[in-house]
């Protein structure tokens, strides 16, 4: 059951992910954001558009998705199904996620002098949440099939 879980951590943060870096409201904050601060030619010059990615760019975003789910399986959905405990998931996603989205916004916040300083809490948060999600939906589905 952990492998059905985790290529579910997987399926749900890939969907959640993808969705919200796609959306117009995300599409719309980072572009008036980096517009705003000065740091749309940052974007310019170092950004990929991802039509033109190849092999190494979807290899990159694939281990990324494999280590995050690995980490809410392994760090909150499997604690939390073992504790019979919702909240387990939530609290202990909520910090990963946040973890391991300021290991990549902090750095480049300090590496770029015109990159937009309200960017850091806000992917912080994001980070946090999509984590939340994806380990809340899967360890309530799991609890509930097994009559917890």
């Amino acid at each position: 059951m952990q492998y059905i879980r985790f290529i579910a951590a997987f399926l749900v943060y890939t969907v959640i992910d993808v969705g919200w870096n796609l959306s117009p409201i995300a599409l719309g904050m980072y572009d008036s954001l980096h517009e705003s601060s000065g740091s749309q030619e940052i974007r310019d010059t170092f950004g990929k558009a991802p039509d033109t990615w190849g092999g190494g760019e979807i290899l990159a975003l694939l281990v990324f998705l494999l280590l995050i789910a690995f980490a809410n399986s392994y760090l909150a959905i499997e604690p939390a199904i073992k504790q019979k405990s919702l909240m387990v998931a939530v609290r202990n996603s909520f910090v990963l996620g946040c973890a391991a989205y300021a290991t990549y916004i902090i750095p480049i916040f300090v590496a770029f002098t015109s990159w937009p300083g309200i960017l850091v809490p806000i992917d912080i948060l994001i980070g946090g949440l999509l984590s939340l999600i994806t380990s809340t939906v899967v360890t309530y589905v799991a609890l509930r099939r097994s009559g917890e």
